[in-house]
């Protein structure tokens, strides 16, 4: 009897455990099967965003070359007319100078040469004579309007009929120094040396490029052959999609379809504009998606694992853990939903007690991060916008004290400095001189013309490395200039102002606060300081093109006002008197050298 009892309580100690292991161990399993699915699910998307958003930058480079050719193209014309003054040259002059352009160039096979009218001056080409003519015969035709116009254009794509081989005719208006419309030169530019440019793109390992227009028609692709036969891919998605008119934006997944070589893969156009025609790129989705097959095959095998060892610590747990367990998991499951001020309650055996202690410390950590990682991305947030907003205001001023002035001003009041203030380069490139500054010490500063020469201080090593310089504690760095205008700086980072290799001048802000400077600030102001170059080298091209206008129009009113006299005394007399003038010299003379070396 008693062994009986004993053997049935042995069986239900068992069941007991076995439905805890069973349901532990299913549990488990769900929530990391659960787990699974999201993460993958999430995970294919993600990749295929990333995938897109690569692709789309991929086919921005990709535009961008296939334009850089063409706008080259174009340079080359444009430089050739701009350096000849072929208004005066004979006609052997004139072959001459379109024998030595086309020279300049492999892809031009044939240069034409008219003038205002559209009369033809001059013609030169690579091929047969009759072959000139026939270029001659269609650009005379009344539709080709563009050879007495004073503006860039680009033909639609011509397929030559001998080779099969893409063309396009450019034409470039040749305008004098007043910009008056002189002329036309027009190059036919054969597109298969836009071929190998296409051809060399790096679309990931084993993805492409290529170029159609706005027919469908295929103009450069790594099988010339397809090419030279004429072949229109209308038919493929992408391309159906830019002849369609619809527009490929960076938030828009690419497609996934059978591509040009009938694999599946992974597309995306951008148009060029002009010319009227798109790039398209193609990933083979194989690759494409191979990180993700990998990151599926890693999440299946953490998820084994985990499970396995959920399995293996319920069996060794559930000796022990029965209501106190539950309680702990119902905890967990609403602290999981967000009910991070929620607690386990700890009036429990010491393992499960010690365990609830853990699990309670770790949801306050995880309260804390969480409140710190919102009020981070807020902060962050805010200062992105408040860039934005500098930048909107900036980007209208043409003025460089008014634009120096906004920008501190700005900085100042939306982020609270203690001091900002800008420095530029003088004209000898030896010292920064400041220029704009907040608060009365910095009129003070601006009213002394303070100036810090380059290599000293942080504003001279920003502005001599071309790097940003960052002390949280001025008391602490050797090289620190402090300056008895600013006597509460306690911490100070310079940021140089510059636009490629060139640079403008320092932006220095400066904080009352020991480490109230940080690298975040840091990477803010350098965001700010490479729009204030932006602006800064506007405002420069605006002065010197307002100057460049004033200096024109001085010499327009005085050119005028000489041929309006009606000798040579008379037109000397005016010249000398508005040169005066112009100059602001009290005194101007002439002097005139006759045949025999003498000065009259």
């Amino acid at each position: 009897m008693i062994m009986r009892e004993k053997t049935n309580n042995f069986r239900q100690r068992l069941s007991l455990r076995a439905v805890l292991i069973t349901a532990f161990l299913t549990i488990t399993a769900a929530l990391l099967l659960a787990s699974s699915i999201y993460q993958i699910y999430y995970l294919r998307r993600a990749q295929r965003e990333a995938v897109s958003s690569q692709q789309l930058l991929i086919a921005q480079e990709a535009a961008t070359a296939v334009n850089g050719f063409i706008q080259d193209n174009f340079d080359i014309l444009e430089t050739a007319v701009s350096l000849s003054n072929i208004t005066q040259m004979d006609s052997d002059e004139l072959e001459r100078f379109l024998g030595i352009t086309l020279s300049f160039q492999s892809a031009f096979r044939q240069l034409v040469l008219y003038d205002a009218d559209g009369h033809l001056l001059a013609q030169t080409s690579r091929l047969s004579r009759s072959r000139l003519d026939d270029l001659v015969t269609l650009l005379e035709e009344e539709s080709f309007a563009p050879i007495k116009q004073p503006e860039q254009y680009i033909s639609p794509v011509i397929i030559d009929e001998e080779t099969n081989e893409p063309l396009v005719v450019l034409s470039v208006p040749v305008l004098s120094s007043l910009q008056e419309f002189q002329g036309t030169i027009v190059a036919e530019l054969n597109l298969k040396f836009m071929w190998s440019l296409v051809d060399q793109l790096k679309i990931g390992e084993t993805g492409f490029a290529y170029v159609v227009d706005r027919q469908g028609n295929l103009l450069a692709y790594k099988d010339t052959a397809r090419v030279l036969l004429g072949e229109n891919v209308s038919y493929l998605t992408e391309v159906s999609q830019f002849i369609a008119g619809e527009n490929e934006t960076a938030e828009e997944v690419a497609d996934i379809e059978p591509g040009i070589t009938g694999e599946e893969s992974v597309q995306t156009y951008v148009p060029l504009g002009t010319p009227d025609w798109a790039v398209v790129v193609e990933l083979p989705s194989e690759e494409a998606f191979r990180p993700l097959a990998q990151g599926t095959l890693i999440t299946f095998l953490v998820q084994l694992g985990l499970w396995i060892f959920a399995g293996l610590s319920g069996l060794m747990m559930a000796y022990r853990l029965a209501a106190p367990l539950n309680k702990l998991t119902e905890t967990a499951v609403q602290i999981a939903d967000g009910n991070f001020d929620l607690r386990a309650e700890i009036d429990s055996p010491i393992e499960v007690t010690q365990l609830a202690n853990a699990f309670n410390q770790m949801t306050s950590q995880l309260k804390e991060l969480i409140d710190s990682l919102e009020q981070r991305v807020a902060a962050r947030t805010q200062a992105l916008e408040t860039s934005g907003e500098i930048s909107r205001q900036i980007s209208t001023i043409l003025e460089r004290q008014e634009l120096v002035k906004k920008v501190v001003e700005l900085i100042q009041q939306s982020f609270n400095y203690y001091q900002a203030q800008i420095f530029l380069f003088d004209d000898a490139k030896e010292n920064l001189v400041m220029v704009s500054g907040t608060g009365e010490g910095a009129q003070k500063m601006l009213a002394n013309r303070h100036q810090i020469a380059i290599g000293k201080g942080l504003v001279g090593r920003a502005g001599q490395t071309g790097q940003p310089v960052l002390v949280s504690d001025t008391s602490q760095a050797d090289d620190w200039l402090p300056n008895p205008l600013l006597p509460d700086t306690k911490a100070e980072t310079a940021v140089p102002i510059m636009s490629g290799e060139q640079i403008y001048g320092v932006l220095d802000v400066q904080q009352n606060v020991t480490g109230g400077l940080e690298q975040s600030d840091v990477a803010l102001l350098e965001s700010i300081a490479n729009q204030v170059a932006v602006a800064l080298r506007n405002a420069n091209l605006y002065d010197e093109a307002q100057k460049q206008a004033e200096r024109e129009a001085l010499l327009n009113q005085i050119n005028q006002q000489i041929l309006q006299t009606t000798d040579m005394q008379t037109a000397l007399k005016v010249a000398v008197r508005e040169l005066g003038r112009a100059t602001g010299s009290a005194h101007t003379r002439v002097h005139l050298k006759t045949q025999t070396g003498h000065h009259s």
